[in-house]
């Protein structure tokens, strides 16, 4: 009886085996045409496949070009940007890529495909009803990235070439445009550092990273509105000069307080509201960052603060700007006025940057008020400066020199601390050539003092960069 019933089901397996059994060729069909998300396709039949069933199905290869309703504004490098121009790129990188041949594949009925009228209609319901079609359709234009910056530095103090994370950050950045016009974009980045000196990357606590980036836009033709954590309107004129490699980004005064500016507004400001105007030739952004907590240092916090800049660009490869940052603070304390606060924190910044094929120049001059500290945490009115050149000996090769200076303006400040420094840098950049994976040196020869009066020491920077994007 047993073997009885092996035997009757080996027979019934036998045909539904058959039945599976196909048989593919290239079918001899007429192609079609559709509208599928506002994107015209041409749809060639590439694949017949038999069954046993007769119920043939015939494979569509659809492709098309993209409608055009995603348009890069300007004309974006390649090379690595500061700031808002990174966003820029971001921006400009994923419209190309949407811009790009799209393509699809669908599977229609043999019947339906003899009829291009009623294979369209097929192929569009396949596609609408596709699983997870729409959630992919939204999240296609986005972009994951982490760029890995080892670091073998002296310091002014210490002239043994110890490791140091040179800015490791990883982040995600999201862009669609809608039919409206209407464009949104989100990013999130961080950086990401070793816990304990050891560690290259360490994933696993999340204590060990720190928000760089975290801001939703919607821009609308020319105007833009911004929420979050982002670049200031400071630093759109401070990024004019913030492109060396390690000992720069001191005469500028956007990142004050032992940190990324966020407090005072000048760098990377959180709990911030913008409004960006993008003409063709001037750059307009307001700012107002909302009451939040002052930097450890001192025993206030800031009830508001608020920036503005513009950039004009009439003149070819030459860029002038201008900005302002105020921050009120709650209080100006005791504890304050020891450290030589006076007053409210103010900083202005003024400069200019020239691209010419292979050389460029970056210049920045600045004056702030009680927003400056020196290396024992005491505060200062400065005057300061930032230059950067580079000269590119081809599409490898860079050579890149300039200084920072930032000189205490202050009557009542009793120490010695300054900052006049030369950098010189050597570049060579690898890959695609996009200065975003490289491999420099840097040395920086300063001839200012600490607040003691004691100089400072020769420094060097030998590093290396690499994006990997994972678009």
């Amino acid at each position: 009886m047993k073997n009885r019933s092996i035997r009757l089901v080996s027979l019934l397996c036998v045909p539904i085996f058959l039945l599976a059994k196909t048989e593919r060729s290239i079918p001899d069909l007429p192609s079609f045409s559709l509208i599928y998300e506002n994107q015209p396709l041409r749809c060639t039949p590439i694949e017949l496949i038999r069954t046993k069933t007769h119920k043939n199905k015939v494979t569509y290869h659809c492709v098309g070009k993209n409608s055009g309703i995603l348009k890069t504004k300007q004309k974006i490098s390649q090379e690595e940007k500061r700031g808002r121009s990174e966003t820029d790129r971001l921006r400009a990188d994923l419209e190309k890529k949407q811009e790009e041949d799209i393509s699809y594949t669908v599977q229609i009925n043999h019947f339906d495909a003899t009829r291009p009228r009623v294979a369209a209609i097929a192929a569009r319901q396949q596609l609408e009803n596709r699983l997870y079609g729409k959630i992919l359709t939204w999240l296609l234009p986005a972009r994951f990235y982490v760029s890995i910056r080892p670091q073998l530095t002296t310091t002014g103090t210490d002239k043994q070439l110890k490791y140091r994370n040179g800015g490791t950050r990883g982040g995600f950045y999201y862009y669609y445009a809608f039919n409206s016009d209407l464009e949104l974009m989100l990013q999130y980045e961080a950086n990401i550092r070793d816990g304990d000196g050891k560690s290259f990357i360490d994933f696993s606590d999340i204590s060990n990273s720190s928000r760089r980036l975290s801001y939703l836009s919607l821009s609308y033709e020319k105007n833009t509105i911004l929420y979050g954590k982002y670049w200031s309107a400071y630093y759109d004129v401070a990024s004019f000069t913030d492109y060396f490699m390690a000992f720069g980004k001191q005469g500028t005064g956007a990142f004050n307080h032992g940190g990324d500016g966020s407090e005072s507004g000048t760098g990377r400001t959180d709990h911030t509201a913008q409004y960006h105007l993008d003409r063709k030739n001037l750059q307009i952004t307001m700012q107002y960052q909302f009451p939040h907590a002052g930097p450890d240092d001192l025993d206030t916090g800031y009830h508001y603060s608020t920036a503005g800049s513009f950039v004009y660009n009439s003149w070819d490869d030459f860029i002038f700007g201008a900005a302002a940052s105020y921050a009120k603070f709650d209080n100006i304390t005791p504890t304050m006025q020891a450290l030589g606060i006076t007053g409210e924190d103010l900083s202005v910044i003024a400069g200019l940057r020239y691209e010419k094929e292979q050389y460029g120049v970056g210049l920045d001059i600045s004056y702030s008020r009680n927003h400056i500290s020196d290396d024992q945490g005491d505060y200062f009115d400065a005057v300061g400066g930032e230059l950067y050149l580079h000269y590119d000996l081809d599409k490898n090769i860079r050579f890149a020199g300039g200084g920072n200076w930032m000189i205490p303006k202050d009557d009542h400040y009793q120490g010695h601390y300054s900052i006049r420094k030369g950098i010189l840098s050597l570049q060579y950049t690898f890959g695609k050539a996009t200065f975003d994976d490289l491999v420099y040196l840097e040395m920086a020869f300063p001839k200012g003092h600490l607040a003691d009066g004691a100089p400072l020491k020769t420094s060097i920077a030998i590093g290396f960069r690499y994006l990997f994007d994972l678009r």
